[in-house]
């Protein structure tokens, strides 16, 4: 009797430790069915670690310089990430950071998976131009060339400018100067005013317009004169309506004196002006292509202002003597002299304009880029020099607010 009774207690607790189970296994078989789904639709409530919150520990991990711990973390994140939008954002903080750490090989291969994984990424010009300056840094430069070549190709207008800045600098590399000028000359004229391809492309047009004019290397815009009888080489730049700076950097010469009867002498034929940038401080060298070099300035100060308005280049001076209001004369060479070492006169086209200012050089160069004259363009005296020996007298100068890009052509 008591052993029939303990069993038909144990019964209904087995029963219900069965049913337990079965439900626990219901439940955890539907589960397993239905997370795939409500996270396709609600993926940001599942997910083990949201890409922002990725982004940010990794952010934290290089500002205390554990490159290595963020480049782990970035990698585990985005074996684990489904969603693309999220793993491509994790992907380009990857080559970031490859790029930081100049592991140009991770780089590259992060840079391979985002041109496999997002063919139809509007941004996909861009990783293109990123891959081929990759390329560039292994020394994969016929590679890293296809690529700029490509996407020539099949870019559209307006993305095109970081494949032309490509190919320049491997012309560079090539140390063939006149290829590179001109395909800095297509960036410049492909980007955007003042984007960041834009500035890249001028700043490294600029250089090599310069050297090609300095140096003794024929270019397509190379002229040459014979000497003649009688001739000197101050007679010679105005004949040439060139600069006897120019001709003598030109040329390898070193004493202006130094000319015989036959020599030819190379020069570059320019039509320049000048445009300085009121508003950003720049001064702009224009040729008849639009902006042949940039150079940056100090200007007016609040009471002082540089005067809008047309000037021209007066007769310049080296080493100039200055001539302060109310003060002695300060010679050349004198630590206060605050012409350094070149005087070009703004003389006025318009009525009412100052007579008093020129673009000179300065003893505090820290000041460039910001408003401290009292009124006259004051540059970088190796720059100012540069620009003395490119620019001849009556070189039409223009102070404007801002630049209206649309006169300058660019093309």
């Amino acid at each position: 009797m008591t052993q029939y009774s303990s069993h038909r207690r144990e019964e209904p607790r087995l029963s219900r430790t069965i049913f337990r189970l079965v439900v626990v296994f219901v439940i955890a078989f539907a589960l397993f069915k239905v997370y795939p789904l409500a996270k396709s639709y609600w993926g940001g409530w599942f997910a083990e670690e949201p890409a922002a919150s990725v982004v940010e520990r990794v952010e934290s991990e290089v500002a205390s310089g554990d490159l290595e711990g963020a480049a782990s973390l970035l990698d585990e994140s985005i074996a684990a990430e489904n969603d693309p939008a999220r793993r491509k954002e994790l992907l380009l903080q990857r080559v970031d950071l490859a790029e930081k750490a100049q592991d140009w090989s991770v780089a590259v291969q992060r840079l391979e998976e985002l041109l496999r994984d997002y063919p139809g990424d509007s941004e996909r010009p861009r990783y293109v131009a990123r891959y081929g300056n990759t390329l560039e840094k292994q020394e994969r430069f016929e590679e890293a060339r296809k690529q700029y070549e490509g996407l020539l190709k099949s870019a559209p207008l307006g993305m095109r400018a970081p494949a032309y800045i490509g190919l320049g600098r491997i012309a560079l590399h090539e140390e063939k100067l006149v290829a590179a000028r001109d395909s800095y000359r297509q960036a410049l004229d492909d980007a955007a005013i003042d984007s960041e391809a834009w500035n890249v492309a001028l700043d490294a047009l600029g250089d090599l317009n310069v050297t090609l004019a300095f140096s003794q290397m024929e270019t397509p815009e190379s002229k040459y004169y014979t000497i003649e009888s009688g001739d000197n080489l101050t007679a010679i730049g105005i004949k040439l309506n060139t600069t006897q700076g120019l001709l003598m950097r030109a040329n390898g010469m070193t004493d202006p004196g130094t000319l015989h009867l036959g020599q030819r002498l190379k020069y570059t034929p320019k039509d320049f002006r000048i445009v300085i940038e009121r508003s950003t401080c720049r001064l702009f060298l224009m040729d008849n292509q639009g902006p042949f070099k940039r150079y940056y300035t100090g200007l007016g100060m609040p009471g002082h202002e540089t005067t809008l308005g047309t000037y021209t280049i007066g007769s310049k001076q080296k080493d100039p003597t200055w001539f302060p209001k109310n003060r002695p004369s300060v010679p050349p060479g004198d630590p206060e002299n605050e012409l350094g070492t070149r005087w070009l006169p703004m003389v006025p086209a318009e009525e009412s304009l100052p007579g008093d200012l020129g673009i000179h050089g300065t003893i505090v160069p820290a000041s460039i880029g910001f408003y401290q004259s009292h009124g006259c363009p004051r540059m970088h005296n190796a720059e100012v020099e540069e620009l003395y020996d490119l620019v001849v007298r009556s070189t039409p100068v223009n102070v404007v607010e801002t630049i209206d890009w649309s006169q300058y052509s660019t093309s």
